[in-house]
C-alpha cells in the first residue's frame, strides 16, 4: 500500500492519485517504449513490471504476441517437419511468419483471457490490460531469439532444419544441441518472466505465480495439439 503525503489516506501500490484527496502519488506513465522497457524487462524485471502495469497505453503488446506466434510457427514447422511441404526456404518462411502472425493476434487475447481469469481465481489485482501487458513484455527474450537465433539456424540447417531429411543433429551435431539448448532457455527465461510479472503485477506468491503461467502454458498447449490433430498436422511426425 502507498500512503499519501497529503492525507495520509492508504492508497493500492499501483494508484496514481489519492483516493481521497486527489493529489499524485507516483507519476504518470502514459505510454512505453519498446526498446527500453525490453531492456529493462532484461535488466529489472520488477521495475519494469512494475512500469508495464502502472502504464495507461500498452504500447507494442500485439507485437510482441505476434513475435511469439512467428516463433512458435517456425517451432511446428520443424517439430512436424512440415518443410516437406514447400519447394524451398523462399516459400516457408513467409508461410510460416504469416501463420505466425495470426496465431499470434488470436492468442493474444485467448491466452490473456485464460490467464487472467486464472489470476484473479486466485485473488489476482490487476486488470485485464494489464494482464495482456505482463504477458506481452514477458515474450521479450523470444524476440530476441527470433532476431539472433532464427537466423542462425536457418543459415547453418536450410529447408534440413525443416524436413529431417537428412536430421539436421546427422549433419551438425555440436551446432544443432548448441542451438536447440539456446531455444530451451529462451523458453525457460520467457516462463520466469510471465512468473516474475504476475507476481508483480497482480501482487500473488511465488507459488500462485507459478501455477497461473503452467496452467496457461498447458492448456495452451493442449489446444495447439488438439488443432494439429484437427488438421491431420500430427500424422506427418
Amino acid at each position: 500500500m502507498i500512503k499519501c503525503t497529503v492525507c495520509l489516506a492508504e492508497n493500492d501500490d499501483f494508484s496514481t492519485t489519492c483516493i481521497r484527496c486527489k493529489a499524485f502519488l507516483q507519476d504518470r506513465v502514459p505510454n512505453l517504449n519498446l526498446f527500453e522497457t525490453s531492456w529493462q524487462v532484461i535488466e529489472s524485471p520488477s521495475k519494469a513490471f512494475r512500469k508495464i502495469a502502472l502504464a495507461e497505453h500498452k504500447n507494442y503488446v500485439l507485437f510482441l504476441f505476434s513475435v511469439l506466434g512467428v516463433s512458435l510457427a517456425f517451432t511446428a514447422f520443424w517439430y512436424l517437419r512440415l518443410g516437406t511441404r514447400f519447394e524451398s526456404l523462399l516459400d516457408l518462411i513467409p508461410a510460416a511468419v504469416g501463420i505466425g502472425v495470426i496465431l499470434g493476434l488470436v492468442s493474444a487475447f485467448i491466452v490473456t483471457g485464460v490467464y487472467h481469469l486464472l489470476a484473479k481465481t486466485m485473488g489476482g489485482m490487476m486488470g485485464f490490460r494489464g494482464s495482456l501487458g505482463v504477458l506481452g513484455y514477458s515474450m521479450t527474450p523470444v524476440a530476441f531469439s527470433l532476431a539472433l537465433i532464427l537466423p542462425i539456424e536457418l543459415l547453418t540447417f536450410g529447408m534440413y532444419l525443416f524436413t529431417g531429411n537428412p536430421h539436421p543433429y546427422v549433419m551438425k551435431p555440436v551446432s544443432y544441441v548448441l542451438l536447440l539448448g539456446f531455444d530451451a532457455l529462451i523458453a525457460a527465461w520467457t516462463l520466469a518472466l510471465a512468473v516474475a510479472g504476475t507476481k508483480v503485477g497482480h501482487r500473488l506468491s511465488i507459488l500462485k505465480s507459478m501455477i497461473v503461467v503452467f496452467v496457461t502454458l498447458g492448456l495452451f498447449m493442449g489446444g495447439m495439439v488438439f488443432a494439429a490433430f484437427q488438421f491431420r498436422l500430427i500424422d506427418h511426425v
